[in-house]
C-alpha cells in the first residue's frame, strides 16, 4: 500500500497480509536490498487481534515511521503508529477522539522527532449512520499528539495523504461526503494549526488519494473524479503554486478507459511520477481480472503517459504508491492478482526515466 526508499538500495514497503492473525488479516513490511524484498514481522499493541500499515515514511534505513490500524476483540479500529530502528518494530497507539474506530493511511516525517501522520475517527462509534471526520497525529520523536483537522459540512471526510516539506507545513488531501456523492478535500498545516484550503462541490465521485510538496509553494495531488451525472470515472489532478490550486489533465492514450491515480512523487518542482491503474470493468464485480498499473510523469508543463508491463497473460495490477529519490529512480508498490479482492499478491516497480521492470513480491 506505501513505500519509502531513503537510499537507492534500501526500500521499506508496507500493506496487509490477508491470511495473517487467522485470516483475520495483520500488517506486512518488506524491504528492498537493491536486489530482492523480504519480509520484516510486524509488531502490534498487545491484544491485537489484526491490523494493516497503510502508510510509511523513512528518514534512514534505521528510522521509519508507518501507521495504520489495528482491531481488538471487540472489533473496534484503533489507530496504529510503528517505528522501524532496523532490526525491529516498536508499536505505539496514537491517541483519537473517542478512542475506536480510527485509522491512519499516511505520514509524512521531516526530522526524528517531526512527522505528521493523517487519516480519519469515527465520531460516535456505534452508530449505524456511516460517518468519519479527518484526524491528524503529531510525533515529537517521543509521543503522537492528536489534532483536529476543520471537518467540512457531511456526513464522511477523511485524510488519505500528508506531505511535509518543512516542519511547519503540511498538505494534505482526501475527501468528503456531503451527501451520496463526494467532492475532494485539501487542508494545510502551519506547525501550530490546520486550514481547510479547498474542495470540491460534490457533484461527482471525486477523491484525491496522493499528494507530494517540494516546498510550501509547490505541491502536486493526484486522485480521481466521476464527474458526476453519470460520466464515467477518471483521473485528477491538482497543482499548487503557492497561491491557489489548479487542474491539469492527463493525455492518456486513445482507448485508454476509467483511469485512476492513486499515489505521486515529485523528486523536484518540475518532476513528478503519478500512478495508479487504467482499464477496469467498473460494471463487473469485483474478482475480476481487468486493469492493469499504469503511470504518468510530469516535466512542469504537462503530464505524459508511459507504458507498464502487464504482470501476466489473464492477471489484473494495480500501482498504489510511489516514491521517487530522482526523476530516473522510482519505486511504486500496489498488488497483482484479482481486482478490489483478498487473492492477490505483492507488486512492485522500477522506473529508470525510460521504462518501468516489474518484481512481484512474494
Amino acid at each position: 500500500l506505501s513505500v519509502s526508499c531513503p537510499a537507492a538500495k534500501y526500500c521499506l514497503a508496507v500493506g496487509v497480509n490477508h491470511d495473517g492473525f487467522g485470516g483475520a488479516g495483520g500488517p506486512l513490511a518488506e524491504i528492498w536490498n537493491g536486489a530482492t524484498w523480504h519480509a520484516v514481522a510486524v509488531r502490534l499493541p498487545a491484544g491485537a487481534t489484526g491490523g494493516d500499515l497503510s502508510g510509511v515514511d523513512c528518514l534512514s534505513p534505521r528510522d521509519c515511521v508507518a501507521v495504520g490500524f489495528y482491531d481488538k476483540s471487540s472489533a473496534d479500529q484503533f489507530a496504529l503508529a510503528d517505528t522501524w530502528n532496523g532490526t525491529k518494530w516498536t508499536p505505539a497507539t496514537a491517541p483519537a477522539p473517542g478512542g475506536t474506530d480510527t485509522a491512519l493511511s499516511a505520514v509524512s516525517c521531516v526530522s526524528a522527532s517531526r512527522c505528521v501522520a493523517v487519516g480519519s475517527y469515527t465520531p460516535k462509534p456505534g452508530t449505524t449512520i456511516f460517518s468519519a471526520e479527518p484526524l491528524a497525529e503529531i510525533w515529537n520523536g517521543r509521543t503522537w499528539t492528536q489534532a483536529r483537522p476543520p471537518t467540512p459540512l457531511g456526513l464522511y471526510s477523511a485524510l488519505d495523504a500528508v506531505s511535509c516539506p518543512a516542519a511547519s507545513t503540511c498538505f494534505a488531501t482526501g475527501v468528503y461526503e456531503p451527501g451520496e456523492q463526494s467532492g475532494w478535500l485539501i487542508e494545510s498545516w502551519n506547525g501550530r494549526t490546520w486550514t481547510l484550503m479547498a474542495s470540491t462541490s460534490a457533484v461527482g465521485f471525486d477523491e484525491l488519494t496522493g499528494v507530494s510538496c517540494t516546498s510550501r509553494d509547490s505541491c502536486a495531488a493526484v486522485g480521481s473524479t466521476g464527474g458526476g451525472g453519470g460520466s464515467p470515472e477518471s483521473s485528477l489532478t491538482e497543482f499548487w503554486n503557492g497561491k491557489s490550486w489548479s487542474a491539469r489533465a492527463v493525455p492518456w492514450p486513445a482507448g485508454t478507459s476509467y483511469p485512476m491515480l492513486l499515489g505521486v512523487s515529485c523528486p523536484a518542482a518540475n518532476r513528478c511520477v503519478a500512478v495508479g491503474t487504467i482499464d477496469p470493468d467498473p460494471f463487473l464485480d469485483n474478482g475480476t481480472n481487468t486493469g492493469r498499473a499504469a503511470a504518468v510523469t510530469w516535466n512542469g508543463k504537462a503530464w505524459a503517459a508511459t507504458s507498464v508491463p502487464a504482470p501476466a497473460a489473464g492477471e489484473a495490477s494495480v500501482f498504489s504508491h510511489v516514491t521517487c529519490l530522482t526523476a530516473t529512480d522510482c519505486v511504486a508498490v500496489g498488488q497483482v492478482g484479482p481486482t478490489e479482492t483478498t487473492n492477490g499478491t505483492g507488486l512492485s516497480g522500477f522506473w529508470n526515466g525510460k521504462s518501468w521492470r516489474l518484481v512481484t513480491v512474494r
